[in-house]
C-alpha cells in the first residue's frame, strides 16, 4: 500500500485534464472576442465610408444629386467584402436626409450584422453600427 501511494507516475496527466477545459474555453474566447472586435472595426469602417459616399453625392450611392438606395447598399457590402465580411441587403440601412445626435442634414448608414460564434455554447451575437456624414449642399 505504502507503494501505491508514493507513486508519481500518470500525475501529470491528471493535472492536464484538471486544467485542459478552463484552458481551451479560455483560448476560444479570446478567439471569439478578437472576431467580435473585427467585425465591428470592419461595419464601422465599411459604414464610415457608405456615409461618406452618400453624404458628398458620389456614384454609386447617388445618381443626379439623389440617393440611389440600391447602389448604395452594394456599395457598402463591397467595403465590408474588403474586410472579408459578407452583409446581406436587409442588414443595410441608407437614409441620406436623417440628423445625427439632433444635428439635421447629415447622411446616415447604418449596419446590423448576425455574428455567428465558432464556439457552440456561446449564442449568436448582433453587431450593430451607425455613421454618419454631413450632406454637401446641391450644386
Amino acid at each position: 500500500m505504502k507503494g501505491f501511494l508514493s507513486n508519481r507516475g500518470g500525475a501529470v496527466a491528471i493535472e492536464f485534464a484538471a486544467i485542459a477545459l478552463p484552458l481551451m474555453l479560455l483560448l476560444g474566447g479570446s478567439i471569439e472576442v478578437s472576431r467580435f472586435i473585427w467585425t465591428r472595426v470592419a461595419l464601422q469602417d465599411s459604414a464610415s465610408t457608405g456615409a461618406r459616399c452618400l453624404g458628398l453625392r458620389l456614384a454609386p450611392c447617388a445618381t443626379d444629386g439623389k440617393m440611389d438606395t440600391g447602389g448604395t447598399v452594394h456599395f457598402v457590402q463591397q467595403q465590408a467584402s474588403e474586410w472579408a465580411i459578407d452583409i446581406s441587403d436587409q442588414s443595410v440601412t441608407p437614409d441620406a436626409t436623417s440628423g445625427c445626435e439632433n444635428t439635421p442634414d447629415f447622411a446616415r448608414i447604418g449596419i446590423r450584422h448576425r455574428l455567428t460564434s465558432i464556439l457552440i455554447v456561446l449564442p449568436d451575437t448582433w453587431v450593430e453600427v451607425e455613421a454618419c456624414f454631413p450632406v454637401a449642399p446641391p450644386d
